[in-house]
């Protein structure tokens, strides 16, 4: 019989993956506080409970993905959390946290019983929705095998890349060069502009060539065709950033890039741009600029 898979964390990127969890046939628990959410999934044939507690009791693996390590905190020490009794589960944390916040949060959970990998997700909600995300897997190898029915569920690409706290290392590394090249993409789009080459064109020539990538693909094109509302949002970018940045200073790396991007990040959330999409960083270009992406015309 499979496992029961508990889900905490029903957000942008959560609701999808444990959606697909369902559609693949595995017994699954949630919690939510929102009535609607409840229903959707109950309708889908989830047990919704109501506290985290609720879940461990419920479900001998648990995936969470929360906003940070605060509220992954909460989930597992908090009233009615996974550590409020004994528990001799696997809790595999989607979240995007720090790798010494990981592990120490695996002590609370190991001092309970329990096991715990790191597991962040690249893709977006596009891939947390379709059920193709990547995930970066740090911990144990036996810990792994026993997640694999919930993470195959989630994603199509699976690697396992250490001990517990390297997926967040990873993580971290795709958050700075997705950022980075972000910056590159923001700025070509207004030398462009200023040089009176149509975007939309610079964008596809530029993509059959070297400077091709994901972030001229996508991030760009959402930029110059101002569809920034919904997707990752920049002040998860920045928070991102910041893990990235705070990794370095623990690990004594020099970080200027990483160190630039969160700058930008930080003020173009202060700008205004917070609840758009992280390709909102082209809008903080405008500011900068003096322009106005509607100018181009």
């Amino acid at each position: 019989m499979a496992d029961t898979i508990g889900f905490i964390g029903l957000g942008v990127m959560g609701a999808g993956m444990a959606r697909n969890i369902a559609a693949a046939g595995l017994p699954l628990v949630v919690t939510t506080s929102s009535p609607e959410k409840a229903e959707a999934f109950r309708a889908a044939g989830a047990t919704v409970v109501a506290t985290p507690r609720e879940v461990a009791a419920a479900a001998s693996v648990v995936v969470t993905c929360v906003p940070d390590a605060a509220a992954l905190t909460g989930v597992v020490s908090g009233p009615g959390g996974l550590a409020a009794a004994p528990w001799s589960g696997l809790l595999v944390d989607c979240s995007t946290i720090a790798p010494f916040e990981a592990r120490e949060i695996a002590g609370v959970i190991a001092a309970g019983g329990g096991a715990m990998i790191d597991a962040p997700v690249s893709g977006g909600a596009k891939g947390a929705n379709e059920g193709t995300l990547t995930i970066m897997v740090g911990g144990a190898e036996g810990d792994v095998a026993r997640a694999r029915s919930a993470l195959d569920a989630m994603g199509k690409a699976i690697h396992h890349v250490g001990p517990l706290g390297a997926g967040q290392a990873l993580k971290a590394c795709n958050q700075l060069m997705v950022a980075v090249n972000l910056m590159g993409a923001c700025e070509a789009v207004a030398l462009a502009r200023s040089a009176g080459v149509d975007p939309h064109m610079m964008r596809e020539v530029l993509s059959t060539g070297a400077a091709r990538s994901g972030v001229l693909e996508m991030h760009a094109k959402r930029y110059i065709d101002h569809a920034l509302d919904g997707g990752f949002r920049a002040e998860l970018m920045r928070k991102d950033l910041g893990i990235a940045a705070a990794v370095g200073a623990h690990e004594h790396r020099a970080q200027p890039a990483t160190n630039l991007a969160h700058q930008l990040m930080t003020a173009a959330c202060n700008a205004g741009f917070a609840k758009l999409d992280s390709a909102a960083l082209g809008l903080f270009y405008d500011v900068m600029n003096g322009t106005r992406a509607e100018d181009e015309a």
